[in-house]
């Protein structure tokens, strides 16, 4: 098992600090806060969650015990067609299966969603139950949303893209609906917490929603 020091020196490497660790790998600041510190009996699950989070950011852990940042990852996976969304989210749940996590969508119209996977949302929507979040950013005016509007923020349309990305561990997601619909799967850290950041600046620009102003919508198949 990796020790607190290797912890320590391993989010040197990356330049995050605990806020950013704590946001990755899916716990709180005071858990990675007492880990570091080498306080208290920290559960194997929560350990193992920081290492997976550190190791999907480019760590390698050595026996000295030491760190060490690995030559950076890249690779560039191409679907097309209505299963290369459904591929892209059965890799989130393979990502987070242990762990859990956050995604990041933004870019989204949820019409153009319930048009295409209107059968298929339900997968998404029970995310929740397997301690998988989604944030998501639509654009100033819509009010059109497949869940709680705590999950969302409305953006201005300047700052609305069209082709819809998503952020998950080391992953950027980038949707050209098409036609041909196109996915392109990034697997890269850096590129992943650049586009990460972006999302973060214009989430804190986003407005909160009303939940009296907007619709959710049904997905059960319509007849």
């Amino acid at each position: 098992m990796i020790t607190n020091l290797q912890v320590k020196a391993a989010r040197v490497l990356l330049e995050w600090d605990q806020s950013d660790l704590a946001r990755i790998s899916g716990l709180s600041m005071a858990t990675v806060a007492a880990l570091e510190q080498g306080k208290g009996s920290q559960r194997p699950a929560t350990w193992g969650a920081v290492q997976i989070a550190l190791e999907q950011a480019g760590i390698e852990f050595t026996p000295e015990p030491g760190v060490r940042l690995r030559r950076e990852k890249f690779s560039l996976q191409i679907f097309e067609g209505h299963e290369s969304v459904l591929k892209i989210w059965d890799d989130v749940e393979k990502c987070y299966a242990q762990t859990g996590g956050e995604i990041l969508l933004s870019g989204v119209d949820e019409r153009v969603w319930i048009r295409k996977y209107r059968k298929d949302l339900q997968q998404v929507i029970d995310w929740r139950k397997k301690n998988i979040t989604t944030r998501l950013l639509i654009c100033e005016g819509d009010t059109l949303l497949t869940g709680p509007a705590e999950y969302y923020r409305a953006i201005p349309k300047y700052l609305f893209q069209q082709a819809p990305y998503y952020v998950y561990a080391d992953r950027l997601v980038i949707i050209n609906w098409g036609p041909p619909q196109t996915v392109l799967l990034i697997n890269n850290p850096m590129i992943a917490e650049t586009f990460r950041r972006q999302f973060e600046f214009n989430w804190s620009l986003g407005r909160k929603l009303d939940p009296k102003k907007v619709a959710i919508a049904t997905l059960h198949s319509e007849n």
